[in-house]
């Protein structure tokens, strides 16, 4: 069930990757997925558009920065012009930093209103002929690098739409090579259940060399051994369930494979919330900012604790790497020293790799 996805020339050691979440899969929530098992990561959305309009890619550098140790990783895209997507991409590659990345993949499947309104995102999936119109134009581009250009989609756009099938199909004919489908509708947004059929249609639909990757309601190994016998899919995406929980990429793939697994002990919970701060001090460039950064970060991470609401609130009054510390104490994720990582305490960005 865990097995290598080949994605036109790109080799993905794993089945099971990060889905692109906004305010969740930044660059030190990535390394840490990656180090964790995830097969393949992906970041936040990026606007084409916002490349475009200011001239570059130094407003979106946050998102965009990838690190050695991520690899294989996609960049996500939204849009509703090619030429915007063409731009941007120029952009990226004209950046020594930004241009190692592995993947692009084309967010056909945002429900939120501020990006559907502008034609981009889920709406896209009513307007085929543009769709393709951008994944034909970026294919086009990427092609002498190598580079391959994936879609999300959902399985349509209103409450009682199953646009799904049709849709990838147009997508491949336009130079797709991967499909990644959330078994909802637009409408849906994130509530009732997700729809895997939706997930096996599309299997049935494209041609067995090109992988369909299934997403929505994957959360334990179970969930997940349902959705890959039900739906023939290639591999899965995780999103929400990611949130807060990398690990669960190690553990699916020990309890998919039949091998025993271990909860990190709290501590080791501990060193990692550490480890998504200091990246993001890093990364942004003072303790202050990531603080704020973190605060919603730290709701998922505290997800199933005792006296979880006490800590959100505790961090949501976070301002410094000292605060970290404190509600982490807590909170029991400090080891027996009282610091992260069983007396390690927190990496500092000086002493990171």
């Amino acid at each position: 069930m865990v097995h290598p996805v080949q994605i036109g020339p790109l080799q993905v050691p794993s089945n099971l990757w990060l889905a692109p979440m906004a305010g969740i899969s930044d660059l030190p929530f990535r390394r840490i997925a990656r180090r964790l098992g995830a097969g393949l990561v992906c970041t936040e959305l990026v606007s084409a558009r916002g490349i475009r309009f200011s001239g570059g890619v130094r407003s979106s550098l946050r998102y965009l920065t990838l690190a050695a140790d991520e690899h294989p990783v996609a960049i996500q895209l939204f849009g509703f012009d090619p030429d915007d997507f063409v731009f941007a991409l120029e952009k990226i590659m004209e950046e020594p930093l930004l241009r190692s990345f592995d993947a692009l993949d084309i967010n056909m499947g945002c429900p939120v209103p501020k990006v559907v309104r502008t034609g981009a995102g889920s709406h896209l999936m009513e307007t085929p002929e543009l769709a393709a119109a951008i994944v034909q134009r970026c294919r086009r581009f990427l092609e002498p690098y190598r580079k391959p250009v994936t879609v999300k989609i959902r399985r349509g756009f209103a409450a009682d739409s199953n646009q799904a099938a049709d849709f990838a199909k147009r997508m491949a004919a336009a130079g797709a090579q991967a499909v990644t489908v959330h078994a909802r509708t637009r409408e849906q947004y994130y509530s009732g259940k997700a729809d895997w059929s939706v997930i096996r249609e599309v299997r049935q639909a494209l041609p067995d060399q090109l992988p369909v990757i299934g997403n929505g309601d994957i959360v334990d190994a179970a969930s997940a051994r349902r959705c890959l016998e039900q739906t023939g899919c290639d591999g899965l995406m995780i999103g929400r369930a990611a949130s807060g929980d990398p690990w669960i990429f190690a553990r699916l793939q020990a309890e998919l494979t039949g091998k025993p697994w271990r909860e990190p002990e709290l501590w080791a919970r501990g060193s990692v919330i550490c480890e998504h701060f200091d990246g993001l001090t890093a990364l942004l460039g003072d303790q202050l900012t990531a603080a704020r950064e973190m605060r919603h970060v730290l709701m998922h991470y505290f997800r199933g604790l005792p006296d979880a609401r006490q800590l959100r609130q505790a961090a949501g009054q976070l301002t410094s790497r000292g605060d970290l510390l404190q509600v982490l104490r807590q909170a029991g994720l400090l080891g027996a020293s009282g610091q992260a990582g069983a007396g390690q305490g927190c990496i500092s960005p000086a002493n990171r790799q």
